[in-house]
């Protein structure tokens, strides 16, 4: 099962205008009010709108905008970067979810060795974003990955 496609890419793409959208036309109403209060020399209404044009421009950018361009940088790892394959027994799948490099993963781990040595265990990220593998430990399968990152995976028998 494929997880990622150029259709994720292009809601990214949506997503991160109407975000700008949004951070946008506050920050318009915000710049004209400090334009008027440095018209009319109001020092206190020119401090007030500042400090909160700046608080709310942080908060945007932490809450809204920074987790949309990790997406899309994560995006554009997978689907531009090699891909490796291997097969192997799911040893763990775990939900508790992990922040990587400013997005939330699974913790997904195989072993690749036939004889099931803990030398073999291959660590994968799974994206929370997209819909969770139906697979439990000591399933076979077949992952795809970009690096730590799952881009696809296939239940195998055996």
């Amino acid at each position: 099962m494929e997880f990622y496609s150029e259709q994720d890419l292009q809601k990214n793409a949506t997503q991160l205008r109407s975000t700008l959208l949004a951070i946008g036309v506050p920050s318009l109403l915000f710049a004209a009010a400090l334009v008027y209060s440095l018209i009319v020399r109001v020092e206190w209404l020119t401090t007030l709108v500042t400090l909160l044009w700046g608080g709310l421009l942080l908060f945007l950018w932490d809450m809204k905008l920074a987790p949309v361009l990790a997406y899309r940088k994560h995006l554009n790892g997978i689907l531009g970067g090699l891909r490796r394959e291997v097969e192997g027994r799911v040893v763990s799948f775990s939900e508790e979810g992990i922040f990587q490099e400013g997005v939330f993963f699974n913790e997904m781990i195989v072993n690749c060795d036939p004889n099931m040595d803990p030398e073999g265990e291959r660590l994968f990220y799974v994206d929370r974003c997209k819909a969770a593998p139906a697979i439990v430990p000591g399933d076979c399968v077949r992952v795809a990955s970009n690096g730590k990152y799952m881009t696809s995976w296939e239940k195998r028998d055996g």
